[in-house]
């Protein structure tokens, strides 16, 4: 009975999201959300007490799932600048998806009174952030990295990632992200960080 909840709670939250996206977070009503998921409006109320409480879990769904999954599993690559670049690319790629534009646009047209946007960053954000700070705290301890804030770096490089792309996606100045846009901005990226913060290769010795 507990597999069938859970897959009937992942269901109810796949519509939602869907339909969040379709139709924006304001004009989704819960009866058309139990119109897709295919049962009543008592059943969906069963699962999430109000609509508020269902875009919760759309939004910690999205996160534990997507745009910043990829921050919990830094990558172990030997050359440090591929590793940045890939999970930059990866990070992008999910940021930049439908839904996570959808539900930035949606908490940032929330009545200021609201608590799930504090409420979201608080328990599931930040705490994303600050794992991957702690990846980078890591390398600076080993000396791939110089010493620094790994919160501040880690700040850093979002905003490096974030600056070109994001608010055009957002505004829909652009619709979808070109594969090619996203690994240049990955790119450029890595190769800015590592100008803030990599430790420069010893100049070879030469012959006096």
């Amino acid at each position: 009975m507990r597999v069938r909840s859970e897959e009937k709670r992942r269901e109810i939250m796949t519509a939602a999201a869907e339909l969040f996206v379709k139709l924006g977070y304001e004009h989704t009503s819960m009866s058309a959300i139990s119109d897709r998921v295919g049962g009543s409006k008592a059943t969906l109320y069963g699962y999430f007490e109000s609509k508020e409480e269902l875009l919760q879990a759309v939004l910690e769904y999205d996160v534990a799932n997507e745009a910043l999954l990829v921050l919990r599993e830094f990558p172990e690559n030997k050359d440090l600048r591929d590793g940045l670049v890939a999970l930059g690319i990866q990070f992008l790629t999910g940021r930049l998806a439908a839904l996570p534009i959808s539900n930035v646009r949606t908490l940032a047209g929330l009545p200021t009174d609201s608590t799930i946007g504090r409420d979201f960053y608080e328990r599931v954000l930040r705490p994303a952030w600050e794992t991957f700070a702690e990846h980078l705290d890591g390398l600076m301890k080993s000396g791939r990295l110089k010493t620094a804030d790994p919160w501040v770096a880690a700040m850093h490089w979002k905003g490096l990632h974030e600056g070109e792309l994001l608010e055009p996606r957002l505004i829909g100045a652009i619709s979808r992200t070109d594969p090619k846009d996203v690994k240049r901005v990955a790119t450029l990226a890595a190769d800015a960080f590592l100008h803030i913060y990599g430790i420069a290769e010893a100049e070879p010795a030469t012959m006096g």
